[in-house]
């Protein structure tokens, strides 16, 4: 049972970040300044940058950690559901 809820916490958290991306993408309006001198400029440029990377930063851990999850997830399903197949012993091996 863990490792289901486990699983379905990675894809959440997978499917959530992108989700995110997805929309910050749609939403951009990236602040034009309405004018002046270069040192307005300049600062409001390096803002927007700041604020993207940011963004990408949270999102990219967000992910990251979902990723993580989703593999432990994984791997605990497989413990307990799947069952290894062991390989049959042959009369040679029995002698």
């Amino acid at each position: 049972m863990t490792g289901v809820a486990i699983l379905l916490a990675g894809v959440l958290i997978v499917v959530s970040g992108a989700f995110l991306a997805f929309e910050a993408y749609l939403n951009y309006r990236p602040l034009l300044p309405a004018g002046g001198d270069l040192q307005t400029s300049i600062t409001n440029t390096v803002y927007e940058l700041l604020n993207l990377v940011i963004k990408l930063g949270f999102l990219g851990a967000m992910i990251w950690a979902g990723s993580i999850l989703l593999g432990k997830g994984v791997d605990l399903f497989k413990a307990l559901y799947v069952k290894e197949k062991k390989p049959k012993e042959s009369e040679e091996t029995k002698k």
